[in-house]
């Protein structure tokens, strides 16, 4: 049986972490291992935002693997493809993750800029060809620290999606070209295998792919451990109030044998999950409160590139109280569903076609903010 472990963490990061190993009764590293720690450092944010993991708990975790007599440890992460290059260093200088390392004599790397592995002709659900990092198979261990969030295209990313990260930049946006997105995350799983995964809830808000201007407050502060990365979603996904069944990485993830989706088949330690679950309010729901006459088509084919400005962008028009002057449909990714008689701007170049009028388009691989935020406001008030 799947063991998932939830401690509350009160002061140090470092203790509750002690503890939660202790609950499922794991010591994952050795003297003289290779460890890779890879959080979730997809943008320069804050470092309780909620939108990456804490610093303090991957300082947490690199001090717990230098206790275990670790010969070598690396913070390792590839942001976000919306991050243009010049940007890629500072999700981890910014947030102090880089402090971190230099504080602890270890190292951070930016996955970009070392050798990757190349894997062809892996599975239908994934590109011909794509590329992983090295340093998760150079590694003897990967422990993989996610932080809580939903997500617009997938529902909530936590330690399957996490892996993700592992992909070199340009083959990112490739993976949500596939027919599922969920299915080629959970493809990459069979090929990069955590050692342990640890779900960080705990910021004071709940972060949001889209920077969601309805912020989940948490009562708690929480880390959810376990060695089985779906079963980790799984109770990750109903401490949110989410049905694990309705979450097709968890879903997917149990039946390609990847871990245990079955909540009444994990034993749950620690803190009792009833007494902690929240409803989180999703993007989307937002976004059809308050613009019910716009529709996004192909979200399940566009890249972070594209969504993650459009979203974020939209999200800010419902903080200013905006109002949706028409029917609008906008479309994102390849192929895209042009409509006949309402009004449609498209986003991307993934997008665009020869025959579109400059004004509908938001061209760009990816399309900066500013110019999203341009192409939007003739349809608001």
């Amino acid at each position: 049986m799947s063991r998932v472990s939830i401690v509350k963490v009160e002061n140090d990061y470092y203790d509750a972490l002690l503890q939660a190993l202790d609950d499922i009764g794991e010591k994952p590293v050795s003297r003289g291992d290779r460890v890779l720690i890879k959080p979730n450092l997809y943008e320069p944010h804050a470092p309780d935002s909620g939108e990456i993991t804490n610093p303090r708990l991957v300082e947490a975790v690199a001090r717990y693997c230098l206790d275990a007599g670790a010969g070598r440890v690396i913070i390792g992460e590839g942001p976000s493809y919306y991050q243009p290059e010049s940007r890629l260093k500072k999700c981890f200088t910014e947030p102090g993750i880089s402090e971190v390392a230099d504080r602890l004599g270890i190292e951070w790397v930016l996955f970009d800029e070392h050798k990757f592995r190349t894997f062809r002709g892996i599975s239908g659900a994934t590109p011909d060809e794509f590329r992983v990092t090295e340093f998760a198979f150079t590694c003897d261990k990967l422990i993989n620290v996610p932080v809580m969030k939903t997500h617009y295209q997938t529902t909530v990313t936590l330690a399957v999606k996490n892996l993700k990260g592992c992909l070199k930049r340009e083959d990112k946006p490739r993976f949500h070209q596939q027919k599922s997105l969920s299915q080629a995350i959970v493809e990459l799983n069979k090929i990069v295998r955590p050692t342990l995964n640890i779900i960080d809830a705990t910021a004071k808000t709940l972060g949001s792919i889209g920077y969601s201007m309805v912020k989940q407050p948490l009562d708690a502060r929480l880390l959810l451990t376990s060695t089985d990365a779906v079963a980790v979603d799984a109770v990750g996904c109903a401490l949110m109030g989410i049905d694990p069944d309705t979450v097709p990485t968890v879903t997917l993830g149990a039946a390609a044998g990847l871990g245990e989706s079955n909540l009444t088949r994990i034993e749950i330690i620690g803190e009792e999950l009833k007494r902690l679950k929240f409803k989180v309010k999703l993007p989307q729901e937002q976004l059809q409160r308050s613009f019910p006459q716009l529709e996004i088509s192909g979200t399940d084919k566009a890249c972070s590139g594209c969504f993650i400005p459009l979203l974020s962008e939209l999200l800010m028009l419902i903080e200013r109280e905006a109002r949706l002057k028409m029917p609008l449909r906008i479309c994102v990714g390849t192929d895209p569903d042009i409509p006949e008689s309402r009004a449609y701007l498209l986003v991307g170049d993934c997008a665009i076609t020869e025959l579109d009028e400059e004004a509908k388009c938001v061209a760009g691989c990816p399309p900066t903010r500013e110019e999203i935020r341009q192409r939007l406001i003739p349809y608001f008030s």
